[in-house]
């Protein structure tokens, strides 16, 4: 059992994942930053390798950091974002917990799309570009657009220049997979098309309500179907129970 810090009441553990966090933040790394080996943090907090180690398996687990086989550790591209701080694994009724994300969506996605429009940077939106040309590529080919389509409204969020938007974007991107795949049968790939290039033309272009409205209209198309879809099943539940 770990030692207890007296004067904090945390094990060592605790005090040493504060303290890497610490170096962390006081350093202002960024994701994808190299940080120091085990030996130099050894040297540097004159802690066990074993509390180490638990430590960063705690940092890891946080999504605060990951270890890379052969490179080393580095701060997490997740930024220390939970898998599923919404607990949205232990909610069973797909159709319904898809249609209350899309309506979370459609609070927070055609604002993001409006401010993109104003802050979006010329390699933000080149990226945005290369993301449309990848998703549209997929489709032609008739395959799955899924992972792309998410990547798409992410990048969107990333280029609001606000962190919390970009932040809750990725939080709600397993919503947009759900989203995407319980759609995909009906919502028509033109439909998909068509969206998708009035969104970007609208930031590329910096046309704020363009951008709103066009990211409304593709998210509540998205909700009409889902509903359909919703009451379709709803109906074939009570054929077979007659």
């Amino acid at each position: 059992m770990d030692e207890v810090k007296e004067e904090s009441g945390k094990t060592l553990v605790e005090v040493t994942t504060d303290r890497i966090i610490d170096y962390i933040t006081s350093r202002q790394l960024k994701p994808g930053d190299k940080v120091p080996t085990e030996a130099e943090f050894l040297d540097k907090f004159e802690v066990s390798r074993g509390t180490l180690r638990e430590a960063f398996k705690v940092l890891i687990a946080r999504n605060i950091l990951e270890s890379r086989q052969g490179a080393g550790t580095f701060i997490s591209e997740k930024q220390g974002i939970p898998d599923d701080p919404l607990g949205l694994t232990f909610i069973y009724d797909d159709q319904m917990l898809a249609l209350d994300m899309i309506d979370l969506r459609l609070m927070i996605e055609p604002k993001a799309a409006q401010l993109a429009a104003v802050n979006a940077t010329e390699e933000q939106k080149q990226a945005l570009i290369d993301m449309m040309a990848t998703l549209e590529d997929k489709i032609n080919k008739g395959e799955s657009y899924v992972t792309e389509d998410g990547k798409f409204h992410q990048l969107i969020a990333e280029s609001t220049g606000n962190r919390i938007i970009g932040n809750l974007t990725y939080i709600l991107f397993s919503s947009i997979e759900k989203n995407i795949a319980l759609t995909l049968n009906n919502l028509s790939v033109s439909n998909t098309l068509y969206y998708h290039r009035r969104i970007l033309k609208a930031i590329l272009e910096g046309e704020i309500f363009d951008a709103y409205n066009a990211m409304t209209n593709h998210l509540s198309l998205i909700r009409e179907y889902m509903i359909k879809a919703h009451e379709e099943e709803i109906k074939g539940q009570a054929g077979e129970e007659a």
